[in-house]
């Protein structure tokens, strides 16, 4: 399976959302149609300033998923006829910019994602030390 970059989208927090063809042909005459938006957001020391083990917290997460988290979300149709994937595909592009680009431009964005995933992290951390 192939993916083709369809498009980059500067936002005004300067972030970078790239949105990914990764249609295939499923059989026959029917498609799975998928794009894939994706943006990077580098994890900053800054960012933890609010938490009162920051440092630690920057550590942590920069140990666990390195220097920059990539934040996705993927749009799909199932069975979707030969002769209308081209029209679905521009109709799930338009969503995708529609509903994402003011969330992932929003000036907050970058932290509270990278907080989400440290969040995310420590729970996993916590769960696993409950294991008996």
């Amino acid at each position: 399976m192939s993916e083709r970059l369809i498009e980059k989208i500067t936002l005004p927090n300067g972030l970078i959302l790239e949105i990914w063809d990764k249609s295939r042909l499923m059989a026959g005459d029917r498609w799975l149609v998928s794009l894939l938006a994706k943006v990077e957001v580098t994890v900053l020391p800054e960012y933890f300033s609010t938490l009162d083990d920051g440092e630690q917290a920057y550590q942590d997460l920069v140990a666990a998923h390195g220097n920059s988290l990539v934040f996705t979300q993927e749009k799909v149709k199932l069975f979707v006829d030969e002769r209308e994937s081209k029209d679905v595909l521009t109709r799930l592009c338009q969503r995708i910019k529609d509903n994402l680009v003011a969330y992932l431009g929003n000036p907050k964005f970058a932290s509270l994602y990278v907080l989400k995933k440290y969040g995310d992290l420590r729970d996993r951390q916590n769960w696993g030390a409950e294991i008996p």
